[in-house]
């Protein structure tokens, strides 16, 4: 079942801003929660229990053996936000980290050359063999590639995945040039959640405490996502 990134958005705030803590962390989520997510190697309202003590390979494991009852579709970024995020990137060559199925750097490809990476091409990640850009297997934690070579790097709907953030937010720094471009969902906090994330971000703040502004050029509230672009060149 497919629901498009600007319902989802829509559904996530009436839950996490109308239903009351108490009832959002009860059974009446968990068990619609684990029915949405089939053969998970550990039970997504457990997820977070355990994540920051899962080892790369535990966490990989969870993400292909994981199948999805409801999805987003060819991406989880909204129409606005992924507007967003094309209409920022200014140069290339650009690296998108954590492409998913490829949607948006086949997109960003129709302007600029595009290097496309995802801990991993298994399964449906195999057709990332499009003809616009070139797909890299690659884990966030340790990009393959020198330091400074790519004037443009895009992360979208990607950290608020990974259990250590700030080694992964060093990495797209390190390889980034001119210009960062990451998109994370405004969520706010709750061990029982329809998607596997482990970091949130209710607030423009919140994200900021896990960045710093030093470099910031803007962030943005944008379709649901928030927009978070530095200038390498500050």
């Amino acid at each position: 079942m497919i629901i498009p990134r600007k319902f989802s958005v829509v559904i996530n705030q009436i839950i996490d801003l109308w239903v009351p803590p108490i009832l959002r962390e009860s059974w009446l989520f968990r068990a619609p929660a684990r029915f949405f997510y089939r053969n998970a190697p550990i039970q997504i309202d457990k997820l977070k229990e355990h994540a920051f003590e899962m080892s790369d390979a535990e966490l990989r494991l969870f993400y292909e053996e994981t199948t999805l009852f409801v999805h987003q579709g060819v991406t989880d970024l909204s129409p606005k936000s992924a507007q967003g995020v094309l209409d920022a990137i200014a140069s290339g060559p650009v690296l998108e980290v954590g492409c998913g199925h490829g949607w948006l750097a086949e997109q960003i490809s129709k302007k600029f050359p595009v290097v496309a990476t995802d801990f991993s091409l298994y399964g449906s990640y195999v057709s990332l063999t499009h003809s616009g850009f070139s797909a890299v297997e690659s884990d966030i934690m340790s990009l393959p590639f020198s330091d400074n070579s790519f004037p443009t790097v895009v992360c979208t709907h990607t950290l608020e995945h990974v259990p250590d953030f700030q080694r992964a937010l060093a990495e797209l720094r390190r390889v980034c040039s001119e210009k960062l471009i990451v998109v994370v969902p405004r969520q706010r906090p709750y061990n029982v959640t329809f998607n596997p994330h482990v970091h949130f971000f209710p607030y423009r703040w919140s994200l900021l405490a896990y960045t710093g502004a030093r470099q910031l050029e803007s962030l943005e509230l944008v379709g649901g996502d928030w927009l978070f672009i530095e200038s390498m060149t500050k």
